[in-house]
């Protein structure tokens, strides 16, 4: 199956007895400072800002980014660009890149990563698409966070996301800022908010074009395209998609 509005309960049941522990230490992490290395370039992480890991969804999600550059116009914007990494690595690959994040201390993070690692892109502090107004782009992605799950920690805001409240605004604004043929990527998963997820991308034509499964916990990441199908059918939500 290649849509994730194919996708049968199975692939929706996630199993993990230490998942709170494991969230715990999640959290714990990322209160650090971190030093990294991404794709041959260095980023530096301050305390709250997402790091970009071995098990983390940057990694995950530059794989599959990295398998679709060709397909790819030149101007990319990223949204919840915390470190930078993403679009740093594909800003050094000759990409005209905007990065944007609504976290101050997130947006000097990308900055100096930029600077360290000699790549020129543009960082801006927004909520959601609020400082790009009028612009268009190829590619919109953001590595959205995953988790459906309330906010009670401050760090949980790098990871959760519940009622896919934040994924349902940022695919129903995502249409106005493409240029025509434009693609929207974002990562997915199946501890997301599978019906929040379904409706909003009920307007796009949707394709799975990278997946990950983690077989201990029955964990899966999904990598998805989407191009809307009628910018003007947005307001509407279509009644044939059953969460």
């Amino acid at each position: 199956m290649n849509k994730i509005s194919e996708l049968d309960d199975s692939y929706w049941t996630y199993h993990n007895d230490d998942f709170e522990a494991a969230y715990a230490g999640f959290l714990e992490e990322h209160k650090k400072i971190g030093i990294y290395e991404v794709a041959g370039l260095k980023f530096f992480c301050p305390s709250g800002v997402y790091h970009p890991h071995e098990f983390s969804t940057t990694r995950f999600a530059l794989r599959g980014l990295f398998k679709e550059r060709s397909k790819f116009g030149n101007r990319l914007l990223e949204l919840g660009a915390g470190s930078g990494a993403i679009g740093i690595c594909l800003a050094s690959t000759g990409m005209d890149v905007t990065l944007l994040d609504i976290d101050p201390v997130a947006v000097e993070c990308a900055k100096n990563n930029a600077a360290v690692n000699n790549v020129s892109l543009n960082v801006l502090q927004s909520d959601l698409f609020a400082a790009v107004e009028g612009q268009k782009y190829d590619v919109i992605f953001f590595n959205i966070p995953l988790l459906d799950k309330g906010i009670e920690d401050p760090l949980d805001i790098i990871a959760c996301d519940e009622g896919g409240e934040l994924l349902t605004r940022f695919l129903a604004e995502a249409p106005t800022y493409l240029l025509p043929n434009g693609l929207v990527y974002v990562s997915v998963g199946n501890i997301s908010n599978r019906a929040a997820l379904l409706k909003a991308i009920a307007n796009y034509d949707e394709h799975i074009i990278y997946a990950e499964f983690y077989g201990g916990s029955g964990g899966w990441r999904w990598l998805i395209s989407l191009q809307p199908l009628d910018k003007g059918s947005f307001s509407t939500p279509a009644a044939s998609i059953r969460p």
